[in-house]
């Protein structure tokens, strides 16, 4: 019988955690950004400008993490 109330313990606990999961997941749906004029114009263009700069090939690659990390701390 005690084996039983533990059972429906922990299918009632869990059954909450789900609940809750499902509300946040709910809550990142709805998540949305600012929109582009939110932003000061000079980042908008420098993101834009980066970002075409990418499409054309122009980016420098590393190899790995720490050569990447190396190059920032110059």
């Amino acid at each position: 019988m005690e084996s039983s109330f533990k059972n429906r313990n922990i299918e009632t606990m869990l059954a909450r955690i789900l609940g809750k999961l499902e509300r946040i997941e709910e809550k990142l749906d709805e998540t949305s950004y600012p929109p582009e004029e939110a932003f000061n114009s000079d980042f908008v263009e420098r993101i834009n400008t980066a970002d075409n700069e990418i499409k054309k090939g122009k980016h420098l690659e590393f190899e790995n993490m720490d050569d990447f990390l190396s190059s920032i701390e110059k």
